[in-house]
């Protein structure tokens, strides 16, 4: 008759402890990296990239990239120049998918928002304008390429190394 109240009180304990364990687990944070490079080129044009990283178990586990196009009065005159650079951007991330990516245009500048959590690529300062009589822009697609930064879902690095890589491109990361 008392020999099973004996046994209840280690299985009580050890069912809390597995909780707390599956607790703490689900709700160990992920580092949140965020790094940011702004630049103006010569023709005053603003070229900002702001790009939260989760890693877990050093690897990339989502990016969020918000890259900002900011154009000077000049070229500003009527919404030719806002619209032509809106369909480049729309056409260079049409590869991630439509739910993945917003374009956003305002007075002076374009917004792009892109969120990616699968096996996708992220391709980073690959935007370079120049003026050949009217404003061009040229988009480098080239994962391959020096002059570009390209990251993907998967990637391994630790938390140092990631910001460092970014670091090492021209980016501010915290």
């Amino acid at each position: 008759m008392f020999s099973n109240k004996g046994k209840g009180l280690p299985i009580v304990i050890t069912i809390f402890m597995i909780v707390v364990i599956i607790y703490l687990f689900a709700t160990l944070e992920q580092p949140l990296v965020v790094c940011e490079k702004r630049s103006k080129n010569d023709l005053d044009i603003v070229v900002s990239e702001v790009l939260e990283t989760t890693l877990d178990s050093n690897e990339i586990r989502k990016m969020v990239l918000v890259k900002t196009i900011i154009l000077p009065d000049e070229y500003l005159v009527d919404d030719t120049e806002l619209d032509s650079i809106m369909f480049a951007l729309e056409k260079s991330y049409q590869y991630l998918g439509d739910d993945k990516f917003t374009i956003t245009k305002s007075e002076d500048r374009i917004i792009v928002r892109v969120e990616v959590e699968e096996n996708e690529t992220l391709i980073l300062n690959n935007i370079e304008f120049f003026d050949n009589d009217g404003l061009q822009m040229r988009i480098n697609s080239n994962t391959k390429s020096s002059d570009v930064l390209t990251l993907r879902i998967d990637d391994d690095y630790t938390e140092g190394e990631f910001m460092t890589r970014l670091k090492n491109n021209g980016y501010h990361c915290k």
